[in-house]
C-alpha cells in the first residue's frame, strides 16, 4: 500500500515528518473500510518510518486488527530488494506501507523481474501479490490492484444477503 495523501511540507521542513492531510487520513480510513469489506485478513502491517506512512499504517492496522511494525527497509528510496526483505521478516500475510516510485518499481520487479513501472500506485492504493514461497524477483502472481476510490466505494456498499 502506498501511503495516503500527505501535506506538501512539515512544520520542521523535513520530508520525514510530513503528515497525512485531514483529507488523506479520511481517504485512507475509507480505503481501509474497503479492505475490511473485501475480507482481507492480515497478520501484520509493516511500514516505513516516515510519518505519513506510519499514519497510513496505523489506520489500516487498526481497521484490519493486524500487528503493526516499522521497518527502515521501507524508507523513501527503498530498493526492490529492501522491500522484499521487509516483506519476509514477519510471518503470515503482510501488508507493506511505503512510498512511490519505490513500490511501483518493486511490484514490477516482483511480477516481471524488471523494475520498469507496470503499475503506477495511487496514494492509498493496494496491490495483492501471491507467492508460492517467499517473495522474490518475478515470483509473484498479481491477484488484484485497487485504487483508494475503488476501495472507498467497496467500504460504502451495503451488505448483501
Amino acid at each position: 500500500m502506498r501511503h495516503g495523501p500527505a501535506a506538501q511540507s512539515s512544520p520542521d521542513g523535513t520530508d520525514r515528518t510530513r503528515p497525512l492531510t485531514d483529507k488523506g487520513r479520511d481517504q485512507t480510513a475509507a480505503a481501509a473500510r474497503g479492505l475490511t469489506r473485501l475480507g482481507v485478513k492480515l497478520d501484520s502491517v509493516v511500514t516505513s518510518p516516515l510519518l505519513r506512512a506510519m499514519q497510513t499504517a496505523e489506520v489500516v492496522a487498526a481497521a484490519l486488527e493486524a500487528e503493526l511494525a516499522v521497518s527502515d527497509d521501507l524508507s523513501a528510496g527503498a530498493t526492490p530488494d529492501a522491500i522484499i526483505r521487509a516483506a519476509k521478516k514477519p510471518k503470515g500475510d503482510v501488508l507493506l506501507v511505503g512510498h512511490d516510485p519505490d513500490f511501483s518499481s518493486a511490484v514490477s520487479y516482483l511480477l516481471t523481474g524488471d523494475t520498469r513501472t507496470a503499475i503506477d500506485f495511487a496514494r492509498s492504493g493496494v496491490v495483492a501479490i501471491e507467492f508460492e514461497a517467499a517473495p522474490r524477483r518475478a515470483g509473484g502472481t498479481l491477484l488484484w490492484y485497487l485504487r483508494r476510490g475503488q476501495l472507498a466505494l467497496l467500504g460504502e456498499a451495503p451488505a448483501s444477503g
